[in-house]
């Protein structure tokens, strides 16, 4: 069949860095500012780091960008599991802030780690400041060392890398998500589109997106927008927890939203179909990859959990954030600075 144009031919033809520059939200601002609110307002755009989060990156690089894009960001060394341990986020915060003037975390001077176990509240109160200087010192050695070698890659252990590896395998190979992943073959209608990004000004406001990967099926105008979740701590089955925990009913609608946004300004592509989000999860420890469909991607409005919390819409929360961060005022929306403020937390008992 002959594709007349490709969905990647309307999306953004810059890379991720570009786009991580860009100043339009996205659906990670969006989520930090439910979780954080307007006392967060500053910590927004902090960069996050977890092993969860890691080992998330390293299957997306290999799956949606393959071995060479895997290999250019990530080193593997024979070092132990860098967990989430306040040790581990430690020596994270020492090499970034140190890792290119001292070589070694030996020469890293007492002050500055003991002004990092302050920061993370490492130690217990009868623990002598060699005591923790030590601990760190032992948990970083071998970390530091390899960080050194492998530069601005992201390092991986034997274990770490093993897993990625093994949620790949899983992906590939399970009956329920295979076929997400399969390569395309050039004599069916279907494509497979990994990372594309997209951006669109809604109801006044700039929002922007990289989907994970977008299905394409040209013979019979469907899209299907796919995004990959990686867990350590939530079992496949449990995804739902999972959904309400990290807001990901926000990056279901937005998504879908900007995207649908971009297709209807094609002339080609304003036909098409396009589904509600599919999510697919994966833990290292299960290996049993699942595949979620959020039924409510395209409903506008304020939605509600099964234990009665009221959803906002996306762009509600969008104009609202907007709003705040370019004018920065001095209390919420809903607070009277000058006024009496009334008292809400308590009421009668029906």
């Amino acid at each position: 069949m002959e594709i007349q144009k490709e969905l990647s031919d309307i999306s953004l033809q810059i890379t991720e860095p570009e786009y991580r520059a860009m100043p339009e939200l996205s659906y990670s601002i969006l989520s930090n500012y439910m979780t954080l609110g307007f006392s967060g307002l500053d910590h927004l755009f902090d960069k996050k780091e977890s092993l969860s989060l890691t080992l998330g990156s390293a299957v997306d690089a290999i799956i949606t960008g393959g071995e060479d894009e895997f290999n250019s960001l990530f080193a593997v060394a024979d070092i132990s599991s860098m967990g989430d341990t306040k040790e581990n986020k430690i020596v994270h915060y020492l090499f970034d802030n140190y890792g290119k003037v001292y070589s070694t975390i030996e020469e890293v001077p007492a002050t500055y780690i003991l002004e990092a176990c302050n920061q993370f509240n490492y130690g217990a109160d009868n623990w002598k400041p060699e005591t923790k200087t030590g601990k760190i010192t032992k948990a970083g050695t071998a970390y530091w060392k390899a960080k050194v070698a492998v530069g601005d890659k992201t390092l991986l252990s034997l274990q770490n890398y093993q897993d990625v590896r093994n949620m790949v395998k899983a992906l590939r190979e399970s009956p329920a998500t295979g076929g997400f992943f399969a390569k395309d073959d050039w004599l069916s209608p279907i494509r497979r589109y990994y990372q594309l990004k997209f951006k669109a000004t809604l109801d006044n406001v700039g929002y922007r997106c990289m989907a994970d990967e977008i299905i394409v099926d040209y013979e019979h105008k469907i899209v299907q927008p796919i995004d990959l979740k990686t867990s350590l701590g939530c079992d496949e089955w449990n995804f739902e927890e999972n959904f309400k925990k990290w807001h990901y009913y926000i990056q279901a609608r937005l998504y879908w939203r900007i995207i649908r946004a971009n297709m209807n300004a094609d002339p080609y592509f304003k036909d098409f179909e396009l589904n509600d989000y599919i999510f697919i999860i994966v833990n290292p420890k299960n290996l049993m990859p699942l595949k979620w469909k959020f039924p409510l991607t395209q409903v506008e409005g304020t939605l509600i959990t099964d234990d009665g919390e009221e959803i906002v819409d996306p762009f509600v929360l969008g104009k609202e954030l907007r709003a705040y961060l370019n004018l920065r005022p001095p209390v919420p929306n809903e607070i009277n600075k000058d006024g009496v403020n009334i008292i809400k937390c308590i009421k009668i008992k029906e």
